[in-house]
């Protein structure tokens, strides 16, 4: 590794940083590519997923001088973040802690567990969009009570799956 060799934030074009990834293993010293394990939105439920920690952006520890315009105009590649024209050099220490927090480039963020008489809301099956309250966690963190607070429902109970709420927000 070059003394001149530091850690530069790389903006990707959208969806392309696995693929800018790839490509500037072959041109440059080191890259690191977060990745965020977490819940989301999928086809309408909540699933868990896999992307970017930081959306459009990957870190490339490379020397400046010698692979600026080889970084700055690989295809997919929308520029090096910069203060005005000069690219800033990011602390080894932020790359550093973003790689300790996770375990092979994936950092998982565990929501802690809900407590009784915490709000949330319904997030899939024929009750989604309705405001709850958590009751208790039955057999496990598999399956919740929850009491609905829709006036209609004058505190039904409803036993969902864990996946199905989450906080309110």
């Amino acid at each position: 590794m070059s003394a001149e060799s530091n850690w530069y934030l790389i903006r990707t074009k959208i969806g392309k940083e696995r693929w800018v990834r790839d490509q500037l293993k072959t041109t440059v010293t080191e890259v690191f590519l977060p990745m965020l394990r977490a819940k989301a939105p999928r086809w309408g439920r909540m699933a868990m997923g896999v992307g970017p920690l930081f959306p459009c952006y990957l870190f490339a520890r490379f020397d400046l001088e010698a692979r600026y315009f080889d970084v700055k105009y690989m295809a997919g590649v929308r520029g090096i973040v910069s203060a005005g024209v000069d690219p800033i050099a990011v602390p080894d220490a932020i790359v550093a802690e973003i790689r300790r927090r996770g375990v092979d480039d994936v950092v998982e963020i565990v929501e802690p567990p809900l407590d009784a008489g915490q709000r949330v809301t319904i997030v899939e099956g024929p009750f989604r969009g309705f405001e709850a309250i958590f009751d208790r966690y039955l057999s496990g963190a598999e399956r919740v009570a929850i009491l609905l607070s829709a006036v209609e429902a004058n505190g039904l109970r409803v036993v969902l799956p864990a996946g199905a709420v989450a906080r309110s927000r």
